[in-house]
């Protein structure tokens, strides 16, 4: 009965239902859109780093240790003094540094790796086409960076007064905000005017070595360096972004919660004061408020479900335009976004039923009878 009279009240006025539903699948696509760049935007920036085959990284001592917001500088012979630490069987030495060059009359930039052919544990994570590991004069460029600047295989870019051929297409170096490129060791070192000195130091210990106690085991016996596990290290190059975008994140998180929240009131709130008469019929003959309140719930109920369903078909519609138009923004949706967004829809039509609860609970009915 009480589900009859709500959803009889809720479809008859379809424009007003139609608004209500508008306004949660607003709400729900904006959660849902900035929660998955969000998502896209870490997991992107750390894509690289999680595909490097090492156990620690060795930075300079005193540096923060992230790549884009401090300068790690280590005496090329920190390499050697490595490989003498007992427990490592691997020390490859990387450097890094974002290159300005002109491309057909346009400034363009990436963030350029070296890669040891003889050792290319810092290659890039995928390659979508051609090789993945640069040879002398060569280069390999993310996909996201290829498709911004019109690059393809084959052509020539001339980077620091030296030319490189693109033999590689990678996926997986888009950082949002830039991308990486690499090239031979020999090359990134002349490029960069790197030869005495390396930014960092990727360690891999022999089997069963603990990642924890090999970098303990380095800050004791080869000072001036900062040793990091992958995980400490992927969580220093993250703060940053955490610190930055999470309060931006929150604030829309809230802002899309109350706009929804406003809009089924308000609609059910309006649908309610012109169904006052109904609602006396109702508690003339019986129905307690509570029941009368089932009914106007349920309507929010209703309207924040039709949202929720429509939201996040827009979400992935959404989505893909943003990919195709802006390749830089990967969105990634995780399970326990979809949970939160449904547990926030549940949240809005609880809320919102409030707004038009009082004019029911004060609602004479006597008034029904009154000519």
């Amino acid at each position: 009965m009480i589900a009859h009279v709500a959803w009889k009240n809720l479809s008859r006025e379809r424009t007003r239902l139609a608004i209500s539903v508008s306004g949660v699948a607003f709400a729900v696509l904006l959660i849902l859109l900035v929660r998955g760049l969000y998502n896209g935007f870490t997991a992107q920036t750390t894509q690289w780093i999680r595909s490097v085959e090492g156990d620690v990284w060795v930075a300079q001592a005193g540096s923060p240790g992230d790549f884009f917001h401090s300068v790690s500088l280590l005496p090329a012979a920190t390499e050697q003094r490595l490989r003498a630490v007992d427990g490592v069987a691997v020390a490859v030495p990387l450097i890094t540094r974002s290159v300005v060059f002109e491309l057909r009359g346009k400034d363009r930039d990436f963030r350029l790796v070296g890669v040891d052919p003889r050792r290319p544990i810092t290659k890039p994570p995928g390659i979508e086409r051609g090789d993945a590991v640069p040879g002398p004069g060569e280069i390999v460029v993310d996909r996201v960076f290829a498709r911004n600047a019109d690059v393809a295989l084959g052509d020539r870019l001339t980077i620091g007064g030296s030319d490189f051929r693109v033999v590689g297409i990678a996926r997986g170096g888009n950082t949002i905000i830039s991308q990486y490129a690499w090239a031979s060791l020999p090359d990134a070192k002349r490029v960069l005017g790197m030869d005495d000195v390396v930014n960092y130091v990727v360690v891999r210990g022999g089997p069963g070595v603990d990642a924890s106690a090999l970098a303990a085991r380095i800050r004791d016996e080869v000072p001036g360096t900062k040793p990091m596990v992958e995980a400490d290290f992927i969580e220093r190059n993250l703060a940053d972004i955490e610190e930055g975008f999470l309060p931006i994140v929150l604030v829309l998180v809230v802002v899309a919660f109350v706009i929804g929240t406003a809009v089924i009131g308000l609609t059910i709130y309006a649908a309610t004061l012109e169904k006052r008469r109904e609602y006396g019929v109702l508690k003339a003959v019986g129905f307690s408020n509570r029941r009368l309140f089932g009914i106007v719930y349920l309507q929010a109920l209703a309207a924040a479900a039709f949202g929720l369903v429509v939201g996040i078909g827009l979400t992935y519609a959404v989505s893909e335009v943003v990919t195709e138009l802006v390749p830089s923004f990967v969105t990634t949706f995780e399970s326990g976004d979809f949970a939160r967004v449904v547990l926030g829809t549940f949240g809005m039509s609880v809320v919102s039923s409030f707004i038009p609860m009082r004019p029911v609970a004060r609602l004479d009915p006597a008034e029904v009878f009154r000519v």
